[in-house]
């Protein structure tokens, strides 16, 4: 076969059949170069390897040349079984040559682990290829790293101090993009300016409530400033009056404070408006913007096939005279838009012609109807950063594609240009961090409100029960890394930092969720009536679980040695429970190993409890479509507690429920104290009554 083959690609291509027809179609796409590259390659191979191969020397261009043998070797040992790997590896290859890749983002699946694997064989034929840190965490994850490496990866460890959020702001390199670089008057303007000291902003859009997620970028920002001795700006980027409200921009200022920040500044990016509108008209004089009337499918389109808008070449004076007419409200919405004129075939999609200006009858929360045309975020953000004189324009990875645009806007506007940084945005296990998409839960009814406590934003952590310094100490754990979009911290990690907080700073109260009454039997004379927990009752008795069952004895700590007599139910529940008292003897009690939490009747009072679980039983609910057929239907119940009377209670204090978890007092209405559960104790230190 291998011997026919060699020959046979030398004859004429409606031959190929005769010999090999599983692969004469993969064959006829081969250009002569192509078909010598494949000789040169085969071996004695299998009809499924010599696919690959023959797939393998289509995709060969000039920079996967020196990859060639080790595709070639992945191939033969069935690390690349499809043409689907091959394009996942040849696209790994591809990141890896850029100096920014960072490869713990792709660690998921078996078969991205194949792909690692091959990748730090690429690293020792050809070294240099990532950078010595990355390929030490690329060998952490696979059979083939040294146990030599590892000590030495853990010494460095232990070597160096952990570094703050704030430090990190100082060692940021992006991709250096010419454009980026200011001139030598624009640079000596600025630092006259701001001194020389840092300077950030913390942008959030007024279209919701800030969730978790918004905390790396408020730590971020405002933290590294005050440590810093630099400023930071709160600026409201609001472009788009439909989704905004004044209720979201008092929550969002409310939320800054909570976590102990005072802005420098509290700008809009509506305040620069009609700087950023003469802009625009800038743009269209030296003949860099023009106004096209295509709709969004046409637009979208055009953009996505890199052919020019019909409207591209529009007389100047035109552009100028439409886009004064959307200001002046001339023109119904959706007609125009004022497009950049950059490259309509750019490789970057977003400098494909981008909208920058459209028209909208909405009513502004800031300023009224004084505007018709609104900036798009990408025009209107990189003037804001620029007029403020943002040191460090720092946000998500999304964002990396538009620094291109970023930069080409302020170049051609001739201001100054800051600094640009993205890091990875943040994602919780078990939840939702979108404002969209929790704004649909709402809408839908599945949660409460945007304070819900199941929800992660930050009205909702707080009415949970959590505090700044727990969230706070939580980012800086999870830090800033810019390993990808795709990564998905634990729930439970945040979990771990409030209840180690609450541990050193809450009081412990015995209090009985799911309480039923019983009667303990003193003497024939004296009956005392005690509440004890649901869980700690059962009626039939096994050798693990040391409660309430008839014919057996407990401890009610702190007091003595009962016996159960009888359980009375009703409706298939437990209504009474009838025991009498052995002993008191302290020496009695800790021989049994049902240890039970109880509160006299007449010494507690009823509350409310508020039970919380995940929100979502997969770890990932954004990759499932219509997650909100996926939500627990659990996650919130609701318990009677009983609580011991003689103590106060307000609203916001917190208190560890033994053998349950911890707790706030949510509100108190008509006397009735309503719970909220913040967290549960630590696996393990729970002592249920099996």
């Amino acid at each position: 076969m291998q011997y026919l083959l060699r020959h046979f690609i030398r004859i004429p291509h409606y031959h190929y059949s005769q010999f090999t027809p599983s692969i004469a179609s993969t064959l006829k796409n081969l250009s002569p170069s192509q078909l010598t590259q494949f000789n040169q390659l085969i071996s004695n191979d299998d009809e499924k390897k010599l696919k690959l191969i023959a797939y393998l020397v289509q995709k060969l261009k000039p920079g996967l040349i020196p990859y060639k043998q080790i595709l070639l070797q992945q191939i033969r040992n069935n690390s690349i079984e499809s043409n689907q790997d091959l394009e996942y590896a040849i696209k790994l290859i591809q990141k890896i040559q850029n100096p920014e890749f960072y490869l713990n983002e792709y660690i998921n699946t078996i078969q991205e682990k194949r792909i690692h694997s091959f990748i730090i064989q690429i690293n020792q034929k050809y070294p240099g290829l990532c950078s010595n840190e990355q390929l030490i965490k690329i060998k952490e994850q696979f059979p083939e790293c040294t146990q030599e490496m590892i000590i030495k990866l853990n010494q460095n460890k232990q070597n160096q101090s952990k570094q703050q959020i704030y430090q990190k702001i100082q060692t940021f390199t992006p991709r250096d993009i010419p454009e980026q670089h200011n001139l030598p008057e624009q640079l000596e303007k600025h630092k006259c300016i701001t001194q020389g000291k840092i300077v950030l902003r913390f942008p959030p859009e007024p279209n919701g409530y800030l969730h978790l997620g918004h905390v790396r970028s408020i730590r971020l920002n405002f933290y590294s400033a005050e440590q810093l001795n630099g400023y930071c700006y709160l600026r409201y980027d609001d472009t788009n009056p439909a989704n905004e409200k004044q209720i979201y921009i008092d929550e969002i200022e409310h939320n800054v404070k909570w976590f102990g920040h005072k802005p420098t500044h509290i700008t809009y990016a509506s305040d620069y408006f009609p700087f950023i509108f003469d802009c625009a008209i800038k743009l269209i004089k030296d003949n860099k913007a023009f106004i096209c009337e295509q709709n969004r499918d046409e637009m979208k389109e055009y953009r996505r096939n890199k052919q020019p808008s019909p409207y591209r070449d529009r007389n100047i004076d035109e552009s100028l005279r439409i886009f004064n007419e959307m200001q002046e409200g001339k023109h119904p919405e959706s007609k125009y838009t004022l497009r950049l004129k950059i490259d309509y075939q750019h490789a970057n999609p977003t400098l494909r012609d981008p909208v920058i200006y459209r028209v909208l009858y909405t009513q502004h929360p800031k300023s009224g109807d004084k505007w018709k045309v609104y900036p798009m975020y990408d025009f209107a953000h990189c003037i804001c950063d620029s007029l403020e004189n943002i040191t460090h324009s720092l946000c998500t990875l999304e964002f990396e594609i538009r620094r291109e645009l970023y930069y080409w806007i302020l170049t051609n506007l001739n201001l100054y240009k800051p600094f640009v940084y993205e890091f990875s945005r943040l994602n919780v296990s078990n939840n939702m961090l979108s404002k969209r998409k929790i704004g649909k839960m709402i809408e839908m009814g599945i949660v409460n409100g945007w304070d819900d406590p199941r929800l992660l934003t930050l009205a909702g952590l707080r009415k949970r029960g959590y505090t700044p310094q727990a969230i706070n100490e939580f980012i800086d754990q999870v830090s800033v890394p810019r390993g990808g979009n795709e990564q998905i911290i634990s729930i439970k990690l945040l979990e771990n930092c409030i209840r180690k907080e609450l541990e050193k700073t809450v009081p412990k109260i015995m209090a009985i969720l799911n309480p039923i009454l019983i009667d303990v039997e003193i003497d024939k004379n004296t009956i005392k009536q005690v509440y004890v927990q649901q869980d700690d009752v059962k009626l039939v008795s096994n050798p693990d679980f040391y409660g309430l069952t008839p014919n057996k004895q407990v401890c009610l700590r702190f007091f003595g040695v009962i016996l159960c007599e009888d359980i009375i139910l009703e409706y298939d529940k437990v209504k009474y429970i009838k025991v009498k008292l052995i002993s008191t003897d302290i020496n009695e009690r800790k021989k049994l190993q049902g240890q039970i939490n109880w509160l006299d009747k007449n010494d507690c009072i009823t509350g409310t409890v508020n039970e919380y679980s995940y929100l979502f039983d997969t770890e990932n609910p954004a990759e499932i479509q219509e997650f909100w057929n996926n939500f627990n239907k659990n996650s919130l119940q609701i318990y009677d507690v009983k609580v011991p009377k003689q103590l106060e209670y307000k609203v916001g204090d917190r208190f560890q429920f033994e053998r349950n978890g911890f707790y706030i007092v949510d509100s108190i209405k008509d006397g009735h104290i309503y719970f909220n559960k913040i967290v549960g104790l630590v696996e393990g230190e729970k002592k249920n009554l099996k």
